[in-house]
């Protein structure tokens, strides 16, 4: 590796924050702009900030970290050169649509920021201290979401909160309150972190890590947010299919899945506070000319309809032109913002949402949505995005996915895509990546230690 690459370099002089704390200052601008925004009024363009500081910290790690091994390096450079794709596709389906260049910037951040967020995790080479005081900011981040989403539904049902437009469960958005879709973000977070902390074997006892288990599913229950258990089942169903040359592993995936599968019928069966899964078990919902299937694709008849090239195909229809988070809301929502800067539209994310708001199976579950982050994705950057995309996704797949639950939960994002705008989400996202670095980088330092170990071993007994 050359000595002077970006993640090799040496810091020259000794901040006075270190890469690990910069890491836990730009997760929490994230994580915690909502409700900080809601609680004190403060204006919402704090809750852009965090495009500006996750970029700003990336640089700072990048050209300050002092990272020596080769893998780290490697995989440092393969997210780079995934970025700097996504960049160019983004900036191309900008250029060729006349998108504003505004629209450029937000949409390449929503994407790109995750990925942005996981870089900076894996270049920083941490000690055992910065990843124990790490992992506790992640537990009492996630204690202190699950916690306020659990008080915010009695007091909004009691009328004791109010929220503009949403009941005692749409309501209920943990530090993502006030927001559309804060209810179902809050319980992603909460069963994402929930598996995540069940495979922390070396820090806490059995019957915690099974408590953190039961408060999520809990927490999806009370938030009515039961897409989260058919994302999860149909990606638990991936993984035994990615793994069936592993007949071992077959079998326990499969096992565990019958035995889930069996004990949740019971619980619809007999327990009320299961009831509403069996709400849309209708198969008329579902055949070939089935209202599911008209309300799911009406984006995406929307988008071909407005194709004028074979070109589109491939870059779509620019950055928040069609169905995306962007396009469908977030410039509606920070117009004042962002329309001084340039910003452009297009009338598809505004039709998509009178459609919803019109259509009883749309606005009855986010389950049946036109509006997702698959459709969006494709709508706005073409088949070229989806690829620079999915290979970012492959990328994380591949360095992070280190157990089965961190795997699963990697499936289950990018079937959330198929449901919702979950994957354009920043407070989720960034939450993901700090699941899946975290563990990457104790088992890198487990290596390191191992080696030297071996290293120290050879030297004894060669003297």
């Amino acid at each position: 590796m050359h000595p002077h690459s970006p993640i090799a370099r040496k810091s020259k002089t000794k901040g006075w924050i270190g890469n690990s704390t910069l890491i836990i200052i730009a997760f929490s601008v994230v994580f915690y702009s909502r409700i900080f925004c809601s609680i004190t009024g403060a204006p919402s363009i704090l809750n852009l900030a965090h495009f500006a500081i996750v970029p700003f910290v990336l640089g700072i790690v990048l050209f300050t970290s002092r990272a020596k091994d080769r893998n780290q390096i490697a995989i440092a450079y393969s997210f780079i050169f995934g970025l700097f794709t996504l960049l160019v596709v983004v900036f191309a389906s900008a250029l060729w649509n006349s998108t504003g260049l505004i629209n450029a910037i937000v949409s390449y951040m929503m994407l790109g920021e995750p990925f942005m967020f996981l870089l900076a995790i894996v270049c920083i080479p941490m000690s055992y201290q910065s990843i124990t005081r790490i992992k506790k900011w992640l537990l009492w981040s996630a204690l202190i979401n699950f916690g306020l989403a659990a008080a915010q539904k009695p007091l909004i049902d009691a009328g004791k909160l109010y929220a503009e437009g949403f009941n005692g469960t749409d309501g209920c958005g943990g530090v993502f309150f006030v927001s559309g879709a804060g209810n179902y973000i809050s319980a992603s977070v909460s069963v994402a972190f929930a598996l995540y902390f069940f495979t922390d074997k070396k820090t806490f006892p059995l019957w915690i890590r099974i408590a953190a288990l039961v408060a999520a599913f809990w927490h999806v229950l009370f938030s009515d947010s039961k897409q989260l258990l058919l994302a999860y089942a149909v990606a638990w169903v991936l993984l035994i299919v990615l793994n069936t040359k592993n007949l071992a592993k077959t079998i326990k995936l499969l096992s565990t899945i019958i035995v889930v599968g069996y004990a949740f019928l019971w619980c619809v069966q007999n327990l009320e506070a299961f009831a509403s899964f069996t709400a849309w078990a209708r198969p008329e919902l579902y055949g070939p000319d089935g209202e599911a299937w008209y309300a799911k694709f009406y984006s995406v008849r929307s988008i071909l309809a407005y194709y004028q090239s074979p070109l589109n195909s491939l870059f779509g229809l620019g950055p928040g032109h069609t169905v995306s988070r962007l396009g469908a809301w977030f410039l509606r929502d920070y117009w004042s913002i962002l329309g001084p800067l340039g910003a452009t539209t297009s009338l598809i994310g505004e039709q998509a949402i009178e459609f919803v708001n019109s259509f009883w199976l749309c606005y009855s579950s986010s389950l049946f949505s036109p509006i997702f982050g698959w459709a969006g994705l494709w709508g706005d950057l073409g088949l070229l995005g989806l690829g620079a995309y999915l290979f970012l996704t492959y990328l994380a797949w591949q360095h992070f996915g280190l157990n089965d639950f961190l795997r699963v939960t990697l499936l289950a994002v990018l079937v959330l895509g198929c449901i919702f705008t979950q994957m354009e989400e920043p407070g989720f996202m960034l939450s993901i990546a700090f699941m899946l670095g975290l563990p990457w980088q104790e088992r890198r330092l487990l290596k390191q230690t191992q080696r030297a170990t071996k290293s120290s071993n050879q030297k004894w007994v060669a003297t």
